[in-house]
């Protein structure tokens, strides 16, 4: 089991050297302007500044350099004279708490439906189910957060209204309270997704139920403990918020379906299905308890290997709703032509994607010693 990890772990940062790599040239060879242009006005003073910031030298030098900070955990310094970190930091628990909302909550709703269109064996939900994903999966970001601003706004600020919030717009403030949400979110969806696991296994129906409101309960308990309460539901509820999750939530709820319906249509064949019907279990028991486990693996596979490319989609839903994360401000060193900051935000990415991935494997070997083996020996 060491061993699996480790090699995977090695041949993960081999990839991410690869990526970063790919990063650098492509933003410093296809990016059609740079800083100084940007901020020079005449040939002159374009080429001090190009001095300046070391745009003069030779690319190899500027990538040996730069991939020599990257393995010391350092991605250097934005040309507006800040470190890249601080700009990443003060945007990234935004996204994190967006995503972590949009994400599991997108995996759930997907797998819920693709396991009942997949049992159901009904013509008429099949096709609409997958005919809506493939609608939503394929929408042009910026117009569905369009869409969903211009139908939604009101329904928000009425949501707001219940909690004694008044309407508001422009960007959603950052502080602490966010960085909280970004911690606190993914653990009680988390917590809540593995209580439901545990409790179907021991065919404790209510509690699989609540587990999932359990989680944001005790989320919920340790806001109001800490006086965070007020602030983190106007964070929670500003429009710009809302509409993002939704759109990260309808984007990408149709992979998970069609990904768990095709594992549930493939388990349906198998032996220990029929014997269960032979024997008179219950449908319900024989799909939630004995099939669906079986059919989520790849369901779980396939949402943890598209995490890098959800974060991309997820970069473009923010610009287009106003929000403050990762998206503003890599939108605006495309603008600027901030290389240092553009690459540090796809390495970023990069490594967020590289952890889960490597969580994963680690799951899947303990879940399935078949994965862990070589040649038949472990």
């Amino acid at each position: 089991m060491v061993r699996f990890v480790s090699r995977r772990i090695l041949w993960g940062l081999v990839t991410l050297f690869l990526v970063v790599t790919i990063a650098f040239f492509a933003v410093n060879l296809l990016l059609p302007y740079d800083y100084a242009v940007v901020l020079g006005q005449r040939p002159r003073p374009i080429e001090q500044l190009r001095q300046q910031l070391g745009l003069n030298r030779p690319l190899w030098v500027r990538w040996l350099e730069y991939m020599w900070g990257f393995v010391r955990g350092d991605l250097g310094e934005s040309y507006d004279g800040y470190r890249v970190t601080t700009h990443i930091s003060a945007v990234l628990p935004a996204t994190v708490a967006l995503f972590a909302v949009g994400g599991v909550v997108a995996y759930l709703f997907g797998e819920w439906l693709g396991r009942l269109v997949a049992w159901s064996r009904s013509r008429v939900l099949g096709a609409t189910s997958s005919t809506l994903s493939v609608l939503f999966f394929s929408a042009f970001p910026p117009f569905l957060v369009f869409v969903l601003l211009y139908f939604g706004r009101d329904r928000v600020f009425q949501v707001r209204s219940w909690f004694g919030l008044g309407p508001v717009g422009g960007p959603m403030p950052l502080g602490p309270v966010v960085t909280v949400l970004a911690v606190g979110l993914p653990v009680a969806l988390i917590a809540g997704v593995g209580l439901r696991s545990w409790a179907r296994r021991q065919q404790r129906r209510v509690l699989g139920l609540l587990a999932i409101p359990l989680g944001v309960a005790g989320l919920v308990i340790g806001l109001l403990a800490s006086g965070l309460w007020a602030e983190a539901i106007n964070r929670l509820l500003w429009p710009g918020a809302v509409v993002s999750a939704v759109a990260l939530i309808l984007i990408a709820f149709g992979e998970t379906m069609l990904v768990m319906r095709a594992g549930v249509d493939a388990e349906m064949t198998e032996d220990y299905v029929f014997t269960a019907r032979a024997k008179a279990v219950p449908g319900r028991l024989i799909r939630d308890r004995h099939l669906a486990p079986n059919a989520a693996l790849p369901a779980i596979s396939r949402l943890f290997t598209s995490i890098p490319y959800l974060l991309g989609g997820l970069v473009i839903i923010e610009a287009a709703s106003g929000m403050p994360g990762l998206g503003s401000v890599f939108l605006g060193s495309i603008e600027t032509g901030d290389v240092p900051v553009i690459i540090g935000i796809i390495a970023v990415i990069g490594i967020i994607g590289l952890a889960l991935r490597i969580g994963l494997d680690a799951v899947q070997a303990v879940i399935d010693p078949r994965i862990r083996t070589d040649g038949g020996r472990p």
